[in-house]
């Protein structure tokens, strides 16, 4: 089932130069955001994860400067959460192709960033706009159960 039947609308916005120094606090406000609503610890650490594979991502390998921004939007409803990972260089690639390498992988770290959103998040979206941008956009369910209203 696909629930992305147009362009979504994010309640949080947040732009910030394409540098790792700023990942961990944009990363910590969904955090804040997911805990305050009462997401299961675990799941708010898969989600995280998530989060920090596609901000590296983002910042190592599609924003060509560091001069370019990357922006992450997202937005918790009572049964999801949906965040998106924007970078500014729009280089195109494969993501079947990254998650056969992560499975063969037997060198150093880094290369599975997509082979772990893709085993955690529920719907994983690539949006190519050459030259421009890439963004990734991933959806978690969340058991309304465990949430606070």
């Amino acid at each position: 089932m696909a629930y992305l039947a147009k362009p979504a609308t994010y309640s949080n916005v947040f732009k910030f130069p394409a540098k790792l120094n700023f990942a961990s606090s944009t990363r910590d406000k969904v955090r804040s955001a997911l805990e305050k609503k009462g997401v299961p610890a675990k799941l708010v650490f898969h989600i995280c994860l998530c989060l920090d594979e596609a901000l590296t991502n983002a910042i190592e390998h599609g924003s060509t400067t560091y001069e370019q921004n990357v922006e992450l939007g997202y937005r918790i409803e009572r049964d999801f959460i949906e965040i998106s990972v924007t970078d500014s260089g729009g280089l195109i690639f494969d993501p079947e192709y990254f998650d056969k390498l992560a499975t063969v992988k037997d060198w150093g770290v880094g290369g599975r960033g997509i082979l772990l959103i893709r085993s955690f998040m529920d719907e994983v979206y690539f949006v190519f706009t050459p030259k421009i941008s890439t963004r990734v956009i991933m959806r978690k369910k969340i058991d309304p159960i465990d949430l606070k209203d």
